[in-house]
């Protein structure tokens, strides 16, 4: 039997302290052996002691720092903060050890204390990951003028990191400054672009082919798409490479214009990525186009959605509550538990249709009254002819807001305290779209007034 294996043994047999000890013998010989490290967690979580956590000295650092990042992996907080604290009483000079505390706190929404922990690491040391997330912290409490000061102080200690160069664009976009923001936020990459060649500086070329490449997400995608009409000017030929499910509502919005999502089959002389358009159109914030709307839906599938799915006298109401990648740093902000909507949902004067095309955490077993409609979806050009038959549809920040407003159809849009910069130019309504109304939180995570409010809106329709 090997010694994780007696490991395990040991902890299977409740014998927890022979368990630990097996496994801090096994990373005396291999310091990076995960699964020993997986053991000295389990004994903690199952046990609430541990003899690393009672008896560790400087040379067993690394430990502690690799069971503090574990815990913090399995979201148990509490027990990896103990590990965070103990490696701090041992070395109170690790810089890095403050700011991977100040991370935890600010993943359970303590940005007080977050904040706290990237100052006493910067004290330390001046380091680019908590002048970083210093700035991030700053900018999710709207105070956009710290969150810029230390964003360019990282960006100065590492000039080449690209998503610090768009964070900062982005912090400039949310203080309405177009070209400095866009200074930074035209040095962001994407994936799939490597091929492309002949970037477009903004001059007319009449006799020529401009293709147009839809970096980043759908929402960005449905959003920019209003410029696409604009490159008329400037080209002979306009393309567009687009993700395969956007193509159908593109087609059907956008005369004159080739639509494909296979980069490899086009030919062109330029290109330009979609979310520079409004920068070399030198079209700055206060000339954004078309907000009334600009997409169009295809009228068979209208009336298809129609007969199946909307013959009440009931006000038709869309929802979609869970938005963008739940793995990225702003998830919480773009997401909302369906049960914290209960007030809205329970209005009996509304048929509400669920917009989700997958329901990541199973939220609408517990919901009859709502009708799954996301389920019949293929492509966004289905969405948006379901949408046509609504009277209203409240989202969260996603591409299914862009593409309501897009449609000119009447929206409820729930923010955070601090959202994205797109919304942040103004948060009593939105430049982008006519039709969206904004609702935004009064405190950090919690979305109690916005639903209250959108109650109190929904009984006036």
């Amino acid at each position: 039997m090997n010694d994780i294996k007696r490991a395990v043994e040991y902890f299977n047999n409740e014998e927890f302290e022979k368990s630990e000890q097996t496994a801090l013998d096994i990373l005396k010989v291999s310091s990076c052996n995960a699964e020993a490290i997986d053991v000295i967690a389990a004994v903690y979580l199952r046990t609430n002691k541990s003899i690393l956590l009672e008896t560790a000295t400087k040379k067993e650092l690394d430990y502690l720092r690799m069971t503090a990042v574990y815990l913090n992996k399995l979201k148990m907080y509490p027990h990896a903060i103990d590990f965070y604290e103990k490696i701090l009483s041992i070395d109170s000079k690790d810089y890095i050890g403050f700011n991977n505390l100040g991370l935890l706190y600010e993943d359970i929404q303590e940005d007080e204390k977050a904040k706290n922990y990237y100052e006493k690491s910067l004290k330390i040391r001046p380091n680019f990951e908590a002048y970083y997330n210093l700035g991030i912290c700053y900018r999710k409490q709207k105070d956009t003028k710290n969150a810029i000061k230390y964003v360019r102080q990282a960006l100065q200690l590492k000039p080449d990191d690209i998503q610090t160069s768009y964070s900062l664009g982005m912090l400039y976009f949310m203080e309405s400054n177009f070209y400095e923001g866009y200074k930074y936020f035209l040095r962001r990459k994407t994936k799939g672009i490597e091929s492309l060649k002949n970037y477009w500086d903004g001059t007319p070329h009449p006799d020529k082919t401009v293709l147009v490449y839809c970096d980043y997400g759908f929402g960005d995608a449905l959003m920019y798409s209003r410029y696409f009409p604009f490159l008329k000017k400037y080209f002979k030929n306009v393309k567009v490479c687009c993700y395969k499910n956007l193509k159908s509502i593109f087609e059907n919005s956008f005369d004159e214009i080739e639509f494909t999502s296979e980069l490899s089959l086009i030919n062109y002389d330029y290109c330009v990525l979609a979310m520079n358009l409004p920068y070399y159109l030198k079209m700055d914030f206060s000339q954004i186009p078309f907000s009334n709307g600009y997409l169009k839906a295809d009228e068979f599938k209208i009336k298809e959605f129609k007969e199946k799915y909307f013959n009440t006298d009931k006000l038709k109401v869309g929802l979609f509550w869970v938005g963008g990648d739940k793995e990225k740093r702003n998830a919480k902000n773009r997401m909302i538990p369906l049960y914290e909507l209960q007030k809205v949902v329970n209005n009996e004067k509304a048929q509400f249709y669920s917009f989700q095309v997958e329901d990541p955490f199973d939220e609408l077993r517990d919901f009859p009254n709502i009708i799954n409609l996301g389920k019949h979806f293929n492509d966004f050009s289905d969405t948006a002819a379901a949408m046509k038959n609504l009277d209203l549809m409240i989202s969260v920040d996603s591409a299914v807001i862009h593409l309501a407003g897009g449609l000119g159809i009447k929206s409820f849009l729930m923010l955070p305290k601090c959202s994205e910069w797109r919304w942040f130019l103004d948060e009593k309504k939105t430049v982008w779209y006519d039709s969206v109304e904004l609702f935004v939180q009064n405190k950090l995570y919690d979305w109690s007034n916005v639903v209250d409010e959108i109650e109190k809106k929904l009984n006036l329709i």
